[in-house]
Formats: C-alpha cells, structure tokens, sequence
C-alpha cells in the first residue's frame, strides 16, 4: 500500500518546497536590506554617514530584493537565475577572501554564513516547481503575514541607531561601541532588539503558513523546522549569537557535527510522525 500512496505524497512535498523557497528567499532578500536601513538611520540621527556600506552590501541587496519581485511577477526562470548568481558571487568573494590575501580576520563561521545563506534559497527555488504555487496556496492573510514578517526583518535594523545616543560616553559594563567611539547604546537593549526580531519574525513567517491544508501544513513546519535548527546551530558557532550572547557557544568540531545531526533529526523524527499520523487516519478497508 505504501508503494501505492507515493506519488500522492509526492506533490504535497513539491507544494511545501515551493512554499518554503518563498517564505525563505523573501525574509533573506529583507535581511540582505538590513544593512542599508542601519545606515540610513545612522545618517538620519546623526547626519554623518556613520556606517559605510561596501559594494557586496549593496550587491546582495539588489540581487534578492530583484529574486523575491521576480517571485510577486511569477518569472521563474529568473528567479533560478539570480539565485544561483548571487550563489555564484558568494562564491567569489569567499575565494577571493582566502586567496586574495584580503582576509579581514573574520571566523569561517562568519565568512561562509551569506554562501549557505545564498545556497539554501538557491536549491529550494530550483526544487520549488511550480514556484508560484507558493504564492498561490499561501492565503491572502498568509502572503500579509509574511510581508509583515520580512518587513520586521529589515526595519528593526533602524532601531539601535533611532534609539543610541551619539557622542555618550561610555559607561562600562553598560554601553559598546557600534561603528565609532562616538555612538554608544545599551548592550541589553541590542540583545533586545536582536533577540525580539527574531522571536518576531519567526512566529510572523509560522503564522503565515499556518491557514494552509494540514497535509501541507505540517510538511511546511517541517521543513522549517530543519532549516531553524540549521540556523540556530550555524549561530552558535558564530561569536555573538543571536546578537545576544558574548562568546560562541558551540565550538568549530561540535558546530560541525551538530550542523549535520540537528536538521537531520529534525527531518527523521519530523517524517516518522507525519506517517504515523496519515497512516492512522487512512481508513481500513476489511479484507471480505
């Protein structure tokens, strides 16, 4: 009988890749405009161009808010196409970084991060077929929520430059410098501000699926319940997780390892209870 059930599973995954390569690329395309909000604020406090944005910055920026119009206009092809070149440009810049001498003294953790960033909206959207069926199951709330959700993404950058204080001085164990000696804010209100965004955004990007059939439903939570664990992993590695705490967590090998084990166990528990569910809700048919 299972032989029999696949291939009407089968679209029920195809319908939740292509919801989840749009939930995805649209909160990445708002957090790659993170930066230029910060700036902008910046400039509107203080009057200073007090963040300087390199090109990449810029580059990133317009490469994903281009995908995610691309995704709202239905271009497929163009879609696949941006995606796989901002890949292909992470690429690059991760090469250069390692072999141009220009290595700036980050972590691998934080060298990677926009490749697998890039990489994962990447191969959802080129799995993603229709893509626009993402669009299309989402409900008119769902689609709301999650620009209410990428919106979150990108505005909240504006708040510690709305909410320092330029030119204090610096109060120990209370105020860190951002960009220059000359703005300060509060540590627990950055680790505020990066933790509630957070919180925010991914129970905004929940809400959004959640009007969805339960067949699909539960095979979209599931995906991004992997790629959260993913995610969260990924951060504790880095030195400054979630914005909120000083100091990695996890350490380069125990990273690495719980990298794989995380989604990986999250995906098997997640797959063995949508069985279990579907085949105790499939009617028995008694053998005359």
């Amino acid at each position: 009988m299972d032989n029999v059930d696949q291939p009407a599973r089968r679209p029920l995954w195809v319908d939740a890749a292509a919801i989840v390569a749009v939930v995805v690329t649209l909160i990445l395309a708002a957090r790659q405009l993170r930066p230029l909000v910060e700036a902008a604020a910046f400039l509107a406090r203080t009057g200073e161009t007090v963040v300087t944005l390199p090109t990449g910055t810029w580059l990133r920026a317009v490469a994903w808010v281009a995908v995610g119009i691309a995704i709202f206009a239905r271009w497929r092809s163009a879609v696949v196409l941006g995606a796989w070149a901002a890949v292909l440009y992470e690429v690059a810049v991760l090469t250069t970084s390692f072999t141009g001498g220009r290595r700036s003294g980050a972590t691998l953790d934080l060298e990677l991060w926009p490749l697998l960033l890039a990489l994962t909206a990447a191969a959802l959207l080129s799995v993603a077929s229709p893509l626009e069926r993402g669009l299309d199951l989402l409900t008119r709330r769902g689609r709301t929520l999650l620009v209410a959700a990428a919106s979150t993404a990108t505005l909240t950058a504006a708040t510690i430059p709305l909410l320092g204080e330029p030119s204090a001085p610096s109060q120990a164990g209370y105020a860190v410098p951002t960009i220059e000696p000359a703005f300060v804010v509060s540590s627990r209100l950055s680790a505020a501000v990066a933790a509630l965004t957070f919180v925010v955004v991914l129970a905004l990007a929940v809400a959004a699926v959640s009007d969805l059939g339960p067949a699909v439903r539960k095979r979209v939570l599931l995906l991004m319940g992997a790629g959260i664990a993913g995610y969260a992993t990924i951060h504790l590695g880095l030195p400054r997780p979630f914005g909120v705490w000083d100091g990695q967590v996890l350490s380069a090998p125990a990273e690495a390892v719980l990298l794989v084990l995380a989604p990986g166990l999250v995906l098997g528990v997640g797959l063995y209870l949508i069985r279990a569910s579907e085949r105790a809700a499939r009617p028995r048919v008694d053998n005359a």
